[in-house]
């Protein structure tokens, strides 16, 4: 219990650090103590407030919200198909927030409605679609079969991603084409105040919802008939899992982009530092994942100043030879 307090005390700590770092770098590099200011004493009329405030402060917090959920999610997924490769966008919600996405960028010369921006909730939909039609395909008389989900969340992410390049190849326009594959690649350009209480809902619900039923998620990594014999409703729980999946990941890449490899990587870093069966494995999951990509992003603004490199580069970095790691370890199975 000590050294679970301990690696969470860690990753606040480092969060805060970075937290400042960030809020300090930019087109302007700034102080700590004008980082104070703006924080504490904000000055409208001061452009480096305005700048702190308004444009990384909530961009940080995106990128925070954004890898938490995506480890989050994660973590779920790994236990909700017992493989350890598995991540969130297995059920397509990637690809059909792609296609979302894509789809408003083509038919819309002017984004915004009412003052809200149209791609992230053209992303929504298209993301919980797709995965509402893989589960369809997935379910068997009322029960999820978790290979013919995983088999339909391929089938149907190549399709999307087809239909996506489709969109890029009849594309009339530079900038059309240069929106879809940006968005594509993931960033945190676009956070504001207005849309993170979307991903941050999502996200706290299900923290608080299955931080209750840890013990569970540890039982269903030993696999579904052993979890089954120890008194757990595995049903049940795949269905509540695979529900806080699609809405936490939908609501995630709705306003970030598809950002890859966080799901697959976090989950296997936090079970290494607290073990397999910790309670507090999911929150130090999300704190580590939230962690993550205030980091990458950080990285990105510092290669490729000010708007940053776009994060799904960064972190593929990163992931790809964890997931060669993973791939020679040739155990995708917890139990």
């Amino acid at each position: 219990m000590r050294k679970s307090w301990l690696v969470l005390l860690v990753l606040l700590v480092l969060l805060a650090l970075f937290f400042l770092l960030g809020l300090r770098v930019g087109s302007l590099t700034t102080s700590y103590e004008t980082v104070g200011e703006a924080l504490f004493a904000y000055d409208p009329a001061n452009p480096a407030h305005y700048s702190i405030l308004h444009l990384r402060l909530p961009r940080l917090l995106l990128a925070f919200l954004t890898g938490a959920s995506l480890a989050f999610s994660g973590y779920l997924m790994q236990a909700l198909v017992n493989n350890a490769l598995a991540d969130p966008y297995l059920l397509g919600t990637a690809s059909g927030a792609s296609l979302g996405a894509s789809t408003s960028f083509f038919l819309f010369a002017d984004l915004t409605f009412m003052g809200l921006y149209l791609p992230p909730f053209f992303a929504l939909v298209g993301s919980f679609v797709v995965t509402l039609v893989v589960v369809l395909l997935g379910s068997r008389r009322g029960q999820l079969i978790p290979s013919q989900m995983l088999l339909a969340g391929v089938a149907l992410s190549s399709l999307l991603t087809a239909l996506v390049s489709l969109i890029m190849f009849l594309s009339e326009s530079d900038s059309q084409l240069k929106s879809v594959v940006f968005w594509s690649m993931g960033g945190f350009e676009k956070a504001d105040w207005a849309t993170l209480g979307y991903p941050a809902t999502a996200l706290g619900v299900g923290l608080f919802l299955f931080f209750f039923l840890q013990r569970h998620l540890s039982v269903l990594l030993l696999g579904p008939e052993r979890a089954g014999t120890l008194g757990v409703n595995v049903g049940k729980l795949r269905w509540g899992m695979l529900v806080a999946v699609s809405l936490v990941t939908g609501f995630a890449v709705a306003f970030s982009g598809p950002v890859g490899f966080v799901g697959l990587m976090v989950p296997h870093i936090t079970r290494a530092l607290l073990g397999a069966t910790n309670r507090f494995n999911l929150l130090a999951c999300a704190l580590t994942g939230g962690l993550f990509l205030v980091v990458c992003d950080l990285i990105s603004r510092l290669i490729y100043p000010p708007a940053g490199l776009p994060i799904g580069v960064v972190t593929s970095f990163f992931g790809v030879p964890f997931f060669v790691y993973l791939l020679r370890r040739k155990n995708y199975r917890f139990s």
